[in-house]
């Protein structure tokens, strides 16, 4: 059998070879599960299935489906993430010749409803919940518009609709019809330049054409194993060769729900991964990631970097550190464009190659469609026997994206080398391509024209270093005119996908004209190039003398713990200076004094250095607060900073208790005069006051010189106890637990406080609590008449200033005894509580759901989950969450989102502190706070205050928690409280001045 393929103006004859004897996409399934029936085709997680077990599945489902009435010619909507149910359903509409309609997962609504309009779908699949994000309330929104739509089918707990998992069927007689291999198989959304994506009809003939040719230049065979990163209901990942190309070879394809390099990387070295598709923002993260992450990547074969535009010096990088590169361009309208792998360096690093088939029609030419001089640039136009020739259901535009003798006008501006590669300058459409998201500008100004304040809009694209492109919104000024942010808001509450939502905003006096009166955009281009440069540069310099520190190295041979418990004791004793400690990852980081201070205090007023006061609310703090911290004018200032755990009430808008000061900081960071970094075998001194050096020099070689502390005098240490104290914090647990069980919330921690009645030396204290503890994060503060010092046990966030953070919460305790045996017997226990293991698992989950609304969907992870962590007298269940932040959000976002820390708090967040304000009847202050250390360079490192020692002029005490779920009972609670206070009250000593 020979598949005929014509479009206007000429004939193709595609061969059976490529056609695999003329069988739709599922008939293939049915040959590939025939020819590697038990070798692996699909792994996600710890799921793995054979081509045997992937076509039963799918021919299941599709009697399931069929029995529900779906029929040949349907389109159904599918919006899964990259799971195997979504490979599984695809398989399966296809079997019935029902047409997938393939959405992005960060699709939202007004998309959505738009998609409807032209497919008018009859069923609509979706994941229950990702990231915090409900796809069933939006397909409740999304139905009530759609008539067409019968079947919402959920993946996951499917509340009123009809869960996936029970969509089942004997297979499907083979009489029963599906398609031809001329039919539509599958219908992919265009980035589109009118708006709403338009939607792509390939058929089963033509794509199978892409994929499997495309496999073979790729030399993808049966060894081969693609990692899917990229959403795989892109052209990209779908078939460029991507998991389609990859099975009709007999390869394996191995699914990941993010591209996070901490995730991916060592799936990489664990399954062998040969080949593998990254966008090039995402080409650059990964290859900056290899600075840290060192899993074995020498088994990748074929990295292939498309959806938009490789610079040579990236490229160049990406080949160095990551693997051999092929370049890939092209759309998903049809053509496709590859580097072979065999290509001299020069070619591979220098364009983005040359179509996939020899008949593929290529021209480049002018506005009135006359090609263009040999290497210079142009519109490239394509016809051939896998390009399209028309969007589904939309003559209109047609007529403008395609010649009358059946050219596709792709808008890219390209010219050709004289070896036939391909170079891409840009586009002509009115598009942005921004981190390989194609974006309608004309979309964009629509939604931003639905603003009441907003009556004229140009959306450009200006080119940027991470991005590739970033999206500028260019609005005239007005007496009404908004701010950013509330714009923003708006464009949130409209439902638009957050990548469509602009990264720079221009306000004009006026619009720049050309010479035939229309918007100059070449010239908005460079006022938004300028105007960034010069807010950066603003925000570098502020306007003011620039201090800058001094710095000076030193050796040592004492350990950093004995040379900053000599420091510490000398500040503690001979000065009046504050001083603050963070100790993290091997350094001890000592502020001495005060350079400048910023605070946000209990009355909503944001202090700056200078003392002028900016009033703040929650929705405004992050960005205020990073700018007050922007305009220091200090170089490369380090700051050490605490949050009161009370400013929690002010993120929940819950009333703060009389107790504390309108004029309390609950934020407040310092930036020290001088500061020391203290490593093994090293000082690194760094002072505001260059006649400083000698004398800090001076006393760390005193100190270095001292050798271990020694605190020759000690006596009993006071402990003022109660004798109501057990009876009354477990009544508390009994009546939290009730609340529990009656559904005022679903956890919450309940801390009390101990109170000593000796003066603490708190130096002699910390050093020897420090040996005996392995925290997180350790830290040792004086400030006027308040001390403290403690062992933390996790981080609420942790921001690397390059746009990622992460969070480590902490939940589920038993004792350590350091007996072996003992300690081996309760971490088994520990493993297998369920009431432990619900108490974690539902701190982890909360804390993915506080990241999502700032991070990018697709870079959400578990990086961990449930390690132990041994903490001084006790052991942790441990995780870690992280994620990249959202353009626009910075490392105050994340910290506002994740604090106060779930574990010192509970779930929902608001009942339960309104709960720790009712049975501890009086602030925490820092206890359960953070201490944190942050920089200049967007880094912000916050720990969990926890086992610590607190003192206030003749006062001191300590205070623990337990978290309370509704299986917990008040003598265990009780019990887990005096397991964390030991790792710090056996270490604590009383001061005196008796000498022996």
């Amino acid at each position: 059998m020979m598949a005929s393929y014509s479009i206007p103006g000429r004939n193709f004859t595609i061969t059976p070879d490529y056609l695999w004897n003329g069988k739709t996409i599922d008939q293939q399934l049915t040959g590939w599960s025939k020819t590697w029936g038990n070798k692996t085709a699909l792994i996600y997680q710890e799921q793995h299935l054979t081509y045997h077990e992937l076509h039963q599945l799918a021919e299941r489902l599709a009697s399931g489906l069929s029995q529900r009435g779906i029929r040949r010619g349907d389109n159904v909507m599918v919006q899964l993430p990259n799971c195997i149910s979504f490979v599984v359903t695809c398989f399966a509409l296809f079997r019935l010749g029902a047409h997938p309609v393939l959405l992005m997962p960060t699709q939202r609504a007004h998309d959505v409803h738009a998609l409807c309009q032209i497919a008018r779908p009859v069923a609509y699949v979706i994941p229950d919940c990702i990231y915090g994000f409900d796809y069933r309330e939006m397909a409740r929104q999304v139905a009530a518009s759609c008539p067409e739509m019968k079947h919402i089918i959920v993946d996951g707990e499917a509340e009123e609709f009809t869960a996936l998992s029970s969509i089942d069927g004997e297979p499907l007689d083979i009489s029963v019809p599906g398609s031809c291999y001329g039919d539509i198989a599958i219908l992919l959304l265009s980035g589109g330049t009118t708006g709403t994506p338009k939607l792509i009809p390939r058929t089963h003939d033509a794509y199978t054409y892409d994929f499997v040719l495309s496999a073979r230049l790729c030399t993808i065979n049966t060894e081969s194993v693609y990692l899917a990163v990229l959403p795989v209901a892109h052209n990209f990942t779908l078939g460029s060769p991507g998991i389609l190309g990859t099975f009709s070879q007999g390869g394996c394809v191995l699914l990941s729900d993010t591209a996070s390099c901490e995730e991916v990387m060592p799936l990489i070295e664990q399954h062998k991964v040969t080949h593998v598709a990254l966008v090039p923002a995402l080409a650059r993260l990964w290859e900056q990631a290899r600075d840290w992450e060192q899993s074995d990547l020498s088994s990748l074969r074929c990295l292939q970097v498309g959806g938009g535009r490789l610079t040579p010096e990236l490229a160049k990088q990406v080949m160095t550190r990551l693997g051999p590169l092929q370049q890939v361009f092209g759309t998903a309208e049809g053509l496709l464009c590859y580097t072979r792998l065999d290509d001299p360096y020069e070619v591979i690093i220098n364009t983005q190659g040359r179509p996939l088939s020899e008949e593929d029609e290529i021209k480049i030419v002018d506005a009135n469609l006359q090609s263009v001089p040999s290497g210079e640039v142009g519109e490239l136009i394509t016809r051939g026997p896998y390009t399209i020739t028309g969007y589904y259901r939309a003559d209109q535009h047609n007529t403008i994206a395609f010649t009358t003798d059946g050219f596709y006008r792709t808008g890219d501006l390209v010219r050709m080398r004289s070896d036939g590669n391909l170079i891409v300058e840009g586009r002509i459409k009115e598009q942005i391509n921004r981190s390989g998201e194609k974006i309608s500008t004309q979309e964009v100004e629509t939604l931003l024209l639905q603003h009441p304040n907003i009556d004229d809009a140009v959306i450009i694209a200006v080119p940027d270093e991470l991005l590739g492109e970033r999206i500028c919104a260019c609005i005239p000024k007005s007496i009404n005119q908004p701010e950013p942010t509330q714009i923003q808001a708006f464009l949130h509450q409209k439902g638009v996908q957050r990548h469509k939502i602009p990264d720079q905003w221009l306000f004009v006096a006026y619009w720049p004209l050309t010479t035939v009166g229309k918007i100059d955009k070449r010239q908005l281009v460079q006022m938004a190039q300028t105007e960034h440069t010069e807010q950066t540069k603003q925000a570098e310099e502020n306007n003011s003398p620039i201090q800058q520190y001094h710095e000076h190295t030193i050796a040592i041979t004492s350990t950093p713990l004995d040379l900053v418990t000599h420091l510490l004791a000398d500040l503690t004793d001979n000065n009046t200076q504050p001083c603050t400690l963070y100790e993290i990852n091997g350094e001890w980081s000592l502020g001495i004094g005060c350079a400048a201070t910023i605070s946000a205090n209990a009355s909503g007023q944001l202090i700056d250095s200078k003392g002028n006061r900016h009033p703040y609310d929650i929705s405004t703090l992050s960005q205020k607060l990073e700018q007050v911290l922007n305009d220091l004018s200090i170089k490369d200032w380090r700051a050490y900073g605490r949050a009161l755990f009370e400013f929690s009430h002010m993120t929940y808008g819950i009333p703060l208790a009389p107790s504390l000061e309108q004029q309390e900081a609950l934020i407040k960071i310092t930036v020290p005069q001088h500061e020391l970094r203290i490593i093994q075998g090293q000082v690194l001194i760094r002072t505001l006051e260059e006649n400083q050096l000698t004398i800090l020099s001076e006393k760390i070689r005193q100190a270095d010189q001292a050798g271990t502390p020694t605190f020759p005098y000690t006596k009993e240490l006071e402990i003022i106890n109660t004798a109501d104290a057990a009876k009354n914090y477990q009544d508390n647990v009994a009546n939290a637990v009730e609340d529990i069980v009656t559904g005022h919330y679903q956890k919450v921690i309940l801390s009390r406080k101990v109170q000593l009645g000796s003066n603490v030396d708190i130096t002699h204290s910390y050093w020897l609590g420090r040996q005996a503890n392995t925290p997180a994060r350790s830290f040792f503060l004086r400030d006027e008449e308040f001390s403290a010092y403690g062992f933390s046990p996790e981080t609420v966030v942790e921001a690397d200033g390059s746009g990622w953070v992460n969070s480590q919460p902490l939940a589920g305790t038993r004792a350590l005894t350091h007996d072996k045996i003992q300690d081996q017997k309760l971490r088994a226990d520990l493993l297998s509580d369920p009431k432990e293991i619900a108490e974690h698992a539902v701190s982890a989950k909360l804390a993915l759901e506080e990241l999502a609304p700032i991070c990018q969907a697709n870079t959400l992870c578990v990086s961990e989950f449930m390690v132990i962590r041994e903490r001084g007298s006790v052991q942790h269940l441990a995780s870690r969450v992280k994620g990249l932040l959202q353009t626009g959000k910075n490392r105050w976002d994340a910290f506002i989102a994740l604090f106060p820390a779930v574990t010192a708090s509970g779930i929902p967040k608001k009942p339960s502190l309104q709960a720790i304000s009712h049975y501890e009847g009086e602030p925490r202050r820092l206890y359960s706070g953070c201490v944190m250390l942050l920089d200049s360079s967007g880094k912000l490192d916050a720990a969990l205050v926890l086992r610590s020692l607190y003192q206030h002029k003749e006062h001191c005490w300590l205070q623990a928690g337990a978290g309370l779920v509704r299986d917990s009972k008040p003598g265990r609670e009780w019990q887990e409280t005096c397991e964390k206070l030991e790792c710090i009250i056996k270490y604590v000593r009383p001061y005196s001045d008796k000498k022996d």
